[in-house]
């Protein structure tokens, strides 16, 4: 009885610390010319845990019209594992019926994802651009309409999430080249406890039963063998 109550108590302890745990994800977005990067960290527990995915090559597949992606995911250094992989325009349309899937099957999608949006915190934000077009008037048009496109969706962001600082964010005209140049880094926080619940919330308002996915990711998630072979 002893030896089961001290068990019990490390796993609640161990519980109420995962509860309470803050994950902190560190993410940047690049794009010089034609070459895309994408780098996320999650890290906890004073870096103690970390996982890392790049997506450094985003290039197109001319025998086959897609898009062929190399990224690395790993948690150390030496357990980094490289993979390739192709995004056709049927795994895109496919990806976007399941979408709709799954805003049909799921009732209080947008409360309940808000709600969870509204718990994490931004440390960091930052957003700055270069763009031009060799033409002095095109390129002062452009960098307007620039401008009303980032503030709006920079307006958008800080209604939906927690923004502890004031997000930067430019766009710097270029008159003598033809570029659309970009940069995002952010770094942002929430608990896993909010996530778990977030969880447990769509998966109450779930409804029809089991759902029929067409993309492969989650054709895993739903358990259909037939899809996973795609």
């Amino acid at each position: 009885m002893k030896w089961f109550l001290i068990i019990m108590a490390i796993l609640i302890a161990v519980l109420f610390l995962l509860v309470f745990t803050k994950i902190r994800v560190h993410f940047s977005y690049k794009r010089v010319q034609k070459d895309d990067l994408i780098h996320m960290r999650m890290t906890a527990w004073f870096g103690l845990f970390h996982y890392i995915m790049k997506v450094p090559v985003i290039k197109k597949d001319d025998e086959s019209a897609s898009l062929i992606v190399e990224k690395e995911t790993g948690m150390l250094d030496e357990q980094k594992k490289e993979s390739t992989e192709k995004v056709t325009v049927e795994n895109l349309l496919n990806g976007l019926s399941d979408m709709r899937t799954l805003i049909h099957h799921i009732v209080d999608l947008h409360r309940i994802i808000r709600n969870f949006l509204g718990k994490i915190q931004v440390k960091e934000f930052a957003w700055h651009s270069v763009v031009g077009t060799k033409n002095a008037a095109q390129t002062g048009i452009l960098t307007g309409n620039c401008w009303a496109l980032k503030g709006s969706i920079i307006g958008l962001l800080t209604t939906y999430l927690d923004f502890r600082v004031m997000p930067i964010y430019t766009i710097t005209p270029d008159f003598y080249r033809k570029q659309a140049n970009t940069s995002i880094t952010c770094i942002a926080e929430f608990r896993i406890g909010q996530a778990i619940l977030t969880g447990i919330k769509l998966l109450r308002y779930w409804k029809g039963g089991k759902v029929s996915f067409k993309s492969k990711t989650l054709a895993k998630f739903s358990g259909d063998s037939n899809q996973q072979s795609m």
